[in-house]
């Protein structure tokens, strides 16, 4: 084993000598872009909406913050009539209520923001619909069952999501619930609280790989039947499952650009040495001469 260890270290330092190369810093060709995130939600009684720049890897000033609160953010239902974000400085993002701008299912929807000295950003994406689909939890009492290819000897219950997916549609899915969350924010004569939602989404296991996404593909129009929880504590007493402390749980329906943003979102490799072999992975995103996300994701609330 310690000689695999030392001719493992041996090839490792010799790849990484043979990697450097002299680079010249001040022509590295670096330019810092705008940085635009919004997801949409019919069922939200407001759009939030997060402007800043990106920065700089080798660049010299990044001493600034990224946060961009003097920018000019707006939406549009149809391309040509655009409705402005104001910015709340208590929330630190932009703002647009369902009553200035409304949220449909199945609209598509706009997005344009600029800052001078930055080039203008965009994007488009529509709102996926809500279906009824059947949507049930089935609790099952066992003993002896396999868990991440484990038998687990003793009496439990498995909870088992379930819902049938839309047929012909390309259909991203999330179970979890929602909660107001208060939020303090200190001045130096006193302090203020307002309140906004947050999402909490719930692990499921998929072919025994845990995950917080499930996509349709290569289950379109087929039941779904994901596990959604393991009991391996207390036994089964007969008793069907329960959420009482969590509040309302729902469905949600991704939109391609937030499943395929959330899967790209980079894994944290290091101290596994695995860096050193892979390409970097680009987190996703749909922004026209910058980053970020606008995506859209409508909730079903499951009874």
């Amino acid at each position: 084993m310690r000689k695999n260890i030392i001719v493992f270290g041996i090839f490792a330092a010799a790849l990484l000598a043979g990697c450097v190369d002299d680079v010249n810093i001040e022509n590295y060709g670096e330019t810092r872009k705008l940085v635009l995130y919004c997801r949409l939600c019919p069922q939200m009684d407001s759009t939030y909406i997060l402007l800043s720049h990106s920065q700089l890897i080798y660049g010299q000033d990044n001493t600034d913050s990224p946060n961009i609160t003097d920018g000019t953010v707006e939406l549009s239902a149809d391309g040509s009539h655009w409705v402005r974000a104001t910015y709340d400085s208590l929330r630190q993002r932009y703002l647009i209520t369902r009553e200035e701008f409304p949220v449909v299912e199945g609209g598509t929807y706009h997005i344009r923001a600029s800052y001078p000295g930055f080039e203008d950003v965009s994007s488009t994406c529509t709102v996926p619909l809500s279906h009824d689909v059947g949507f049930r939890f089935d609790t099952v009492a066992t003993d002896g069952d396999l868990h991440w290819g484990e038998p687990y000897y003793w009496p439990h219950k498995d909870v088992y999501a379930e819902w049938r997916d839309v047929a012909g549609e390309e259909n991203a899915y999330a179970i979890g619930h929602r909660y107001l969350l208060p939020i303090h924010v200190m001045y130096d004569d006193g302090e203020d609280t307002f309140y906004e939602w947050r999402f909490d989404l719930d692990w499921l296991t998929d072919d025994n790989t845990d995950c917080l996404y499930i996509s349709d593909k290569g289950r379109d129009g087929q039941v779904i039947r994901i596990l959604h929880d393991v009991d391996l504590y207390n036994e089964y007493e007969g008793e069907g499952w329960k959420d009482d402390e969590e509040g309302q749980r729902y469905l949600f329906f991704l939109d391609r650009n937030c499943y395929k943003y959330e899967m790209t979102l980079p894994n944290d490799d290091f101290g596994m040495l695995t860096f050193l072999f892979l390409e970097p992975e680009h987190t996703y995103t749909n922004i026209k001469n910058g980053f970020g996300l606008f995506g859209a994701f409508s909730m079903l609330e499951i009874p």
